[in-house]
């Protein structure tokens, strides 16, 4: 299916991810857009409806899902993204449009006429939905990612995960927000197109973790 990719994801130990780094290092190519230490911060602000179908049909198992957020990096509101992440059973698809800090703003305050005459069809999309599905800010999702690559392979580590339920103070340095997962978890992301490459497989081989249906929205949705 056109841009759709594989995403395979597993919950993963520190002691585990170590060992792994050290693998991914020595094997692969580090994100370009990281900082010194090889991490760099994400914080996405997701939307749901008003029967919270984001929520539920993922709780439910529906194998055609879609969710808005509006996400950016390192607390740098010169490049925002309002995105939106399509999922058909395990194949997955992202869009995005540029937003500027304005623009972000406005949605935050519900002021989303001026989406409706876009140039953008994302943004004229997310102004259908938002008017006919209702939708509403539902949690803000912060984590720390270090990033791999590797040909079409993306792989990513992601620690620290903290939900901040129905806020919208999504620019603020310290929001209020709560840790998801334990200090010592982590969630390990495989993204490709078509196979594995031999070289990743091999990389891969040693993990002692278990595949499972993960999603970062409904682990920090759970603290209600």
């Amino acid at each position: 299916m056109d841009g759709f990719r594989h995403e395979e994801k597993f919950f993963i130990s520190t002691a585990g991810a170590r060992m792994l780094q050290g693998r991914l290092r020595a094997g692969l190519g580090r994100d370009g857009h990281a900082g010194e230490d090889g991490r760099y911060f994400i914080r996405s602000l997701y939307f749901d409806d008003y029967l919270q179908s984001g929520l539920l049909d993922k709780i439910e198992g529906v194998e055609k899902r879609e969710k808005f957020r509006i996400r950016f990096y390192d607390m740098d509101d010169r490049f925002i993204r309002l995105e939106l992440k399509q999922k058909i059973g395990s194949l997955t698809r992202k869009k995005s449009a540029p937003l500027t800090r304005e623009q972000a703003d406005a949605i935050l305050a519900g002021d989303i006429w001026p989406f409706l005459n876009s140039e953008d069809p994302l943004l004229r999309h997310f102004y259908l939905m938002a008017r006919t599905r209702l939708l509403r800010p539902a949690v803000i999702v912060d984590y720390t990612r270090e990033a791999y690559v590797f040909r079409d392979v993306r792989i990513t580590l992601d620690s620290g995960l903290h939900s901040g339920q129905y806020r919208t103070d999504l620019f603020s340095s310290e929001p209020f927000t709560l840790p998801v997962l334990p200090g010592n978890r982590l969630v390990l992301e495989v993204k490709y197109d078509v196979a594995l490459p031999y070289t990743v497989r091999q990389l891969l081989r040693p993990l002692s973790a278990s595949r499972c249906a993960i999603s970062k929205y409904e682990l920090c949705r759970g603290l209600q």
